[in-house]
């Protein structure tokens, strides 16, 4: 009596309902997938009873592409994790999985799934791009050059196969395909090891696929900061504000520029593009007092605690700083 109740109370709902107990409208049950390792706490808690178990590898691919295309990252990522259990070796399904925990902030379980990846195929590009840049933000320098270099290497192999392609000195020019990402990468890691005019070769080089960036250009100019080319870097910084006047970046180093230039006014004015009027007067009185320019820096502290409406601890630290540098210089120069 129970089950013809509920058939009844089914079919006023909806007129296209059939009440049937048979097994085949049963959704599969959830399997959790065996690489566990590879699943983080938030994936696991939006996994709902509805999320059916695919049957093929091909199915969980197919519907981790369809939950990352509805914006389900989270449900996408377990899709990709349920592929392997279908198939172990596939090298793209753990890139994918690590391009996923690289956009959720997860870089230590990315880098064990661009390395899984790697094991199975070692020229899968887009693998040494993602492992490339990660070992950049943890500093793992010498990590980082070895894949940004093997994703351009591979990179540039496939541009040399295409019909179009254009010359830039040594390189071919990036197109879409390429991860552009690498070229800006790599260029920061020239630089950072002194190698100035190779990082500039790779950021004009990428700047021929996107020569409206502001982020490359602003790379650009402050390549040039850091050799003191500041007619040059000046010029770059400008040319990057054109294009995006809100990058914060290319104001702050703009500003820096004219510290260096002893446009001190216009420092300021560069700054308070990017922060309020204390906190830029405290930023350029801390360039000055690295400069050596005690007195001038204390004067923009002094103006900077006035001018904050609330105890401004920063600025208070810096103008203790600059007052004490003073004093030792004085206490030096009395020997």
């Amino acid at each position: 009596m129970i089950l013809i109740r509920a058939c009844i109370m089914l079919s006023i709902l909806s007129v296209v309902s059939a009440c049937s107990s048979t097994p085949e409208e049963t959704p599969a049950p959830i399997k959790a997938p065996e690489r566990q390792d590879l699943l983080d706490v938030g994936t696991l808690s939006s996994i709902t009873p509805d999320f059916s178990a695919p049957t093929t590898e091909e199915e969980a691919l197919q519907k981790a592409h369809t939950e990352e295309q509805s914006g389900n990252i989270e449900k996408a990522l377990y899709a990709y994790i349920q592929a392997l259990d279908f198939n172990a070796k596939n090298a793209e399904t753990f890139y994918q999985i690590g391009r996923i925990h690289t956009i959720r902030g997860n870089p230590d379980i990315a880098y064990r799934a661009y390395n899984e990846a790697l094991v199975l195929n070692p020229n899968l590009m887009m693998a040494h791009a993602d492992l490339g840049v990660i070992s950049m933000d943890k500093r793992q320098y010498r990590e980082a050059r070895l894949h940004l270099e093997k994703a351009i290497e591979l990179d540039q192999k496939r541009l040399a196969l295409l019909e179009e392609k254009q010359n830039m000195g040594a390189f071919l020019v990036p197109n879409r395909e390429s991860p552009a990402r690498v070229y800006n990468a790599i260029a920061i890691l020239e630089d950072v090891e002194n190698n100035h005019q190779k990082a500039r070769n790779y950021f004009r080089l990428i700047l021929e696929l996107q020569p409206h960036s502001s982020i490359l250009i602003t790379n650009l100019g402050y390549s040039y900061y850091l050799t003191a080319e500041l007619t040059m870097a000046e010029k770059y910084l400008r040319q990057a504000i054109r294009e995006d006047s809100s990058f914060n970046r290319a104001w702050t180093n703009l500003g820096l520029v004219y510290v260096r230039k002893g446009f001190y006014k216009r420092a300021l004015a560069a700054f308070e593009q990017t922060m309020s009027p204390a906190d830029a007067l405290n930023d350029l009185g801390y360039f000055l007092m690295l400069e050596g320019q005690y007195e001038k820096a204390i004067g923009l502290f002094e103006r900077a605690i006035d001018m904050s409406p609330s105890y401004f601890e920063q600025a208070q630290k810096n103008l203790r700083r600059a007052k004490a540098e003073i004093s030792d210089e004085f206490q030096h120069a009395s020997y």
